[in-house]
């Protein structure tokens, strides 16, 4: 019996340690996490010249004015954009009818993505006049999201890409990035839109 008492506490206290062991490792690991990387705002979004999926060309010059959202995607993407879509989607019914902001989706497959294919999307989204779809070449492409939103357009051989809905202001510059797959991002980014108008409007 005592024995049996003496192995249950030295097994009581050997679970204790090791709980203990990795409640401090695990602190110790999170203490020495490095913190999670943000992308820096304040950036100014170099000109561009794409077209746009009813067929005009579309410049930096024509957003100047607007507080715009970009995101990338491509029309055949059946993961991320789908999701990126769909915020887009509620950002633009709840935006409702204006001429002051721009919702602005880029392709990185420009190739397969002309502007009629971008316009049947667009249709089946049922996107309003201020959502545009602009595609072209995929060196300016690359160069608008690498050097303008700091976010990766993939390769021509591999199709990954950024899911972060970047805000940009009347002035061009990048005021905000927003998780393309989270629905918490459509209020918060109304507010920021509605911010940012109010403000540069004074």
């Amino acid at each position: 019996m005592k024995n049996s008492l003496k192995a249950l506490v030295i097994l009581t206290l050997l679970v204790g340690a090791g709980f203990a062991s990795n409640h401090f490792i695990g602190a110790a690991l999170k203490a020495n996490r490095p913190p999670t990387q943000t992308l820096p705002v304040g950036r100014a979004v170099p000109d561009f010249r794409l077209t746009e999926s009813r067929g005009q060309h579309v410049t930096l010059a024509d957003l100047k004015g607007k507080v715009w959202v970009a995101n990338l995607m491509f029309a055949s993407c059946p993961d991320v954009c789908v999701r990126m879509a769909e915020q887009f989607a509620k950002l633009d019914r709840q935006l409702g009818p204006r001429d002051d902001v721009r919702l602005v989706s880029i392709t990185i497959t420009p190739d397969a993505d002309t502007p009629s294919v971008l316009r049947a999307y667009a249709d089946k989204l049922g996107a309003s006049e201020k959502w545009w779809f602009l595609t072209g070449d995929r060196a300016e492409i690359v160069k608008l999201a690498n050097h303008g939103f700091l976010l990766s357009a993939g390769t021509a051989e591999t199709l990954t890409h950024s899911d972060k809905l970047v805000l940009v202001d009347r002035t061009g510059i990048v005021r905000g990035y927003f998780d393309g797959g989270n629905p918490e991002s459509v209020p918060r980014l109304a507010a920021e839109i509605a911010r940012l108008i109010s403000v540069q409007s004074k």
